[in-house]
């Protein structure tokens, strides 16, 4: 199947077995199949990792009435949450909603960008990771507002997003052909640096950044093999978006792509330092 995005280039012929969703208008470039769920559940194995095994930094108070929102669901924060909160999932595809959940979760299908008029001051804690292949330069701002709004004064937001990664320079020639793909779909690579001025326009307040850095790599030990495992598999599933895009200079055939990939997966497990930033950026709407 395709990545449902037009091309402005002369597709490159090529194989492909994945996924995508079919949600209109959507940006979302990944596949939402159960190769990219097993993913995700990785990704959450990461991530969760490098901040320590917590998944909620806020300094919020989990009472037992605790609504939350977890925008692009997938990531499992009701472990770290009372079992009497209300907890509710949205993504822009059923197929990648939790086949097996707590039963005080439930899920629509619904993006953030555009939730509910009933919502507005409904939750009082709202999650979301990793949409960096997801929203349009344009689409953060609403996103921002549009949890502003349906955050209960004095409720917190919390966003995680991965930052640069780096090896060598095969790794930087990859990173080169992987913004020029987003840039050509209007998606921001660097939306974990301009999060922060998106939520103070907003009226944000307690804004907060930390940030951990990811060994990516066999040198590694298991850290670095999870990591390089999930973030490797992401750059493979956006092979159809690369090639129905001409390749953007970068490659000439499906064969380079993979050998391009497999170039990098290399370098990582070669290239002691290897490494990618991770970040959480959290924020509270104002009690007044």
């Amino acid at each position: 199947m395709t990545d449902n995005q037009p091309s402005t280039a002369a597709s490159i012929p090529h194989v492909s077995d994945r996924v995508f969703h079919n949600y209109p208008g959507a940006a979302y470039i990944l596949p939402s199949d159960e190769q990219e769920a097993e993913r995700l559940r990785l990704q959450h194995h990461v991530w969760k990792a490098a901040f320590e095994g917590k998944i909620l930094l806020p300094p919020f108070r989990d009472q037992a009435s605790y609504v939350v929102l977890d925008s692009g669901t997938g990531a499992d924060i009701a472990s770290q949450l009372s079992p009497r909160a209300i907890l509710h999932g949205i993504d822009i595809e059923k197929r990648l909603f939790p086949p097996s959940h707590p039963s005080n979760m439930s899920f629509s299908i619904t993006s953030i960008t555009s939730l509910p008029d009933e919502w507005s001051n409904k939750f009082n804690f709202v999650h979301q990771r990793l949409l960096v292949l997801a929203l349009k330069h344009k689409e953060w701002p609403l996103a921002v507002e549009q949890i502003f709004r349906v955050l209960s004064p004095g409720g917190w937001v919390q966003f995680g997003e991965f930052g640069d990664w780096r090896a060598g320079p095969i790794t930087e020639k990859h990173r080169r052909m992987h913004k020029a793909l987003l840039d050509s779909r209007d998606l921001n690579l660097d939306i974990h640096a301009d999060l922060p001025e998106l939520l103070r326009k907003a009226s944000f307040t307690n804004i907060t950044v930390e940030k951990r850095t990811i060994p990516l790599g066999s040198w590694a030990g298991k850290e670095g093999v999870d990591s390089r495992n999930d973030i490797i598999s992401v750059f493979r599933s956006l092979k159809a978006s690369v090639l129905r895009s001409g390749g953007l200079g970068f490659v000439e055939t499906e064969e380079d792509f993979d050998q391009f990939i497999d170039a990098v997966e290399k370098e990582w497990d070669e290239t002691e330092g290897a490494e990618v930033n991770a970040f959480i950026i959290y924020a509270q709407r104002p009690t007044q």
